[in-house]
């Protein structure tokens, strides 16, 4: 185990290759903030052109631009030794394959007193080797995710699940943001909205989604929350399938808040990777009915919630009966709504994410901010 507990400020490194913006970055930012809160020191290296680079800057903790795209790149291994060495990290904790290669084996030469690899999405590994070799122990964002993890044969008592939390407080239903929010999408009170808050890319279902909104019509209407990659291609689907007038691309929205107070269901499509996904959390803590695609981490996120409906990604049938059966019960009373916010912050809040993970970190050795 590490030991820095002769550190008054311990520095805790992450690292990151993705260049998108999704749930496993907004989880990094939030473990970034918290820690720096709670007075260790904290330091991102992650590729210049991704966003989570410059929002980490901008919030003002330290950046460190590393090119991890390509092993091959000589260049890229020098620059990521040289920070490493420089910053002498007490902790390296690393996120995607690439970053994790490289950045676990140099911090394995270094030394680095604690490594940990955190694995956010439930897609099989490709090699066990990375995950054996270089952190001390493994985190997962779901009990789904280590099981899968200790099937490839890595030791279970180095594999430590912390589902991400969130803002409960944040997370709660809101009538006056409702009406807001509604009001500002030409939505009456008789309209039924139906709507997914993700990054548009790939394994998000967003087709399924556009195909289960063709076949329901009136009071029905549609709304996808977010951006990414498959916008245009989307778009252009709805409009070939005649939903130009039904479903509206609300675009990336820092407030998402407003839109699950919006909602009357909550129709999330994800067919894989998910670890537990954040919008399931944040639709549950507003109270929102729920129909989802039964992904393992899915279903155990929404474990004793009566609100949710299962589906098999790609059952268009099945889903728009779940949905026709849902309308039917989508004025849930206040009462139900706070009730599920509280299981939420019982459950998944962000401090208590937060408390578990500084609970592992001492388990392991990394002495408190002094």
């Amino acid at each position: 185990m590490a030991d820095s507990s002769n550190r008054k400020s311990p520095l805790i490194v992450h690292t990151e290759s993705s260049i998108g913006w999704g749930g496993q970055e907004i989880r990094i930012m939030a473990e970034l903030r918290a820690m720096r809160l709670a007075g260790f020191k904290t330091a991102l290296i992650a590729p210049e052109p991704s966003r989570i680079y410059a929002r980490a800057g901008a919030e003002g903790f330290p950046v460190y631009p590393v090119r991890f795209k390509n092993k091959a790149h000589i260049r890229s291994w020098m620059r990521l030794f040289s920070i490493i060495d420089h910053l002498k990290p007490d902790l390296v904790n690393t996120h995607s394959s690439d970053d994790s290669w490289m950045a676990g084996f140099v911090s394995r030469l270094l030394r680095v007193p604690l490594i940990i690899r955190t694995r956010h999405v439930s897609t099989p590994i490709g090699s066990a080797f990375s995950y054996r070799v270089f952190p001390h122990f493994i985190l997962t964002t779901s009990q789904a995710i280590k099981d899968n993890l200790a099937e490839r044969g890595l030791d279970p008592e180095k594999i430590f699940s912390v589902p991400t939390g969130i803002d409960s407080g944040r997370f709660r239903f809101s009538q006056a943001l409702r009406r807001q929010t509604r009001l500002e999408h030409g939505m009456s009170d008789d309209d039924i909205l139906v709507g997914n808050i993700c990054v548009l890319r790939s394994w998000k279902g967003l087709d399924f989604f556009i195909e289960t909104a063709a076949r329901l019509g009136s009071p029905y209407k549609f709304i996808l929350v977010g951006d990414g990659p498959q916008r245009e291609r989307l778009e252009k689907k709805a409009d070939d399938m005649c939903l130009s007038d039904r479903l509206i691309f609300a675009g990336h929205q820092e407030q998402i808040e407003r839109y699950f107070c919006a909602l009357d269901i909550f129709l999330f499509t994800s067919y894989a990777n998910e670890g537990i996904p954040q919008s399931v959390l944040q639709a549950r803590s507003t109270g929102i009915p729920i129909v989802a695609c039964a992904t393992a981490s899915v279903v155990e996120t929404l474990a004793g919630y009566e609100e949710v409906s299962f589906v098999e990604y790609g059952d268009i049938k099945a889903a728009t009966a779940a949905i026709e059966e849902t309308k039917d019960h989508i004025k849930i009373p206040e009462s139900e709504r706070i009730r599920q916010n509280l299981w939420v912050k019982e459950n998944h809040d962000l401090e208590a994410m937060i408390t578990r993970i500084r609970g592992l970190y001492r388990q392991w050795g990394l002495g408190e901010p002094g």
